[in-house]
């Protein structure tokens, strides 16, 4: 996610992680942060231990991504790793951007 995010960040491609970790907020903002730091991420995350942007997504499993289109519309979810640096991904990510 990281090689598309910095390969599209300039035509509009935005990444936006989302944990639903629970536990005490201190405790799963360090470990967020932690976890982006180690892989070297550089789009932004927020926290979710409410589910309630999970929730508002009907968040099926983990990990997920959701495409989201210019206008709002989600456009396709991939339930479960994908890789983000194969050409059916890239084909995705440049019809998502057009």
């Amino acid at each position: 996610m990281e090689r598309a995010y910095r390969d599209y960040k300039a035509r509009g491609l935005e990444i936006l992680a989302v944990s639903v970790d629970v536990g005490k907020e201190a405790v799963v903002a360090a470990k967020a942060r932690e976890f982006m730091e180690d892989l070297k991420l550089t789009f932004p995350a927020l926290l979710d231990p409410n589910w309630e942007v999970a929730g508002a997504y009907r968040l099926r499993g983990l990990p997920t991504t959701f495409l989201i289109d210019r206008m709002g519309v989600i456009r396709a979810a991939e339930i479960g790793f994908q890789d983000w640096a194969s050409s059916e991904s890239r084909e995705k990510l440049e019809e998502l951007l057009r």
